[in-house]
């Protein structure tokens, strides 16, 4: 049966459980377990998440090995993460509020991070190059690993 007003959640208190007085401490180690139904998971994915799930659907749909499609998924999640850390380093340059050591540090922080970033890609290529390697990976399949990093 659809639910046709609106829901309005009201302060509760728990029922007082028996030989509890109201000044006793809650057990912490109680713990309430609840599970969500497939399309409850479907539905409970977040916008960025259903951006990545449609951002990687090619890779999904590749013939390509589920080795080589995680790779190349964590590569365009290094790519985005680098490119969210450049605008990041231009809205610090761009901020006028900062002092001078102040944009120092912040640029040097970031800075920072896009190194370590881009080591990750630089070993999540190599990975790539590896695996491809180890499984003696076929020149068409080649061809569409390189299309789908260019994307």
């Amino acid at each position: 049966m659809p639910v046709t007003e609106p829901l309005h959640a009201t302060a509760m208190t728990p029922p007082a459980v028996s030989g509890q007085n109201e000044n006793a401490a809650v057990d912490s180690s109680v713990r309430i377990t609840v599970s969500l139904s497939p399309l409850g998971k479907e539905l409970s994915l977040t916008s960025q998440q259903a951006s990545k799930i449609e951002r990687d659907k090619d890779i999904d749909d590749s013939s390509l090995p589920d080795g080589i499609k995680e790779i190349l998924k964590r590569i365009r999640d290094l790519k985005e993460q680098i490119q969210q850390k450049l605008m990041e380093l231009q809205r610090i340059q761009a901020n006028d509020t900062l002092s001078e050591a102040q944009k120092k540090q912040e640029l040097e922080r970031v800075q920072a991070e896009l190194t370590s970033l881009n080591g990750a890609l630089s070993s999540a290529h190599a990975m790539l190059n590896k695996v491809m390697d180890d499984i003696e990976l076929g020149g068409e399949a080649r061809m569409e690993v390189g299309d789908l990093l260019m994307k």
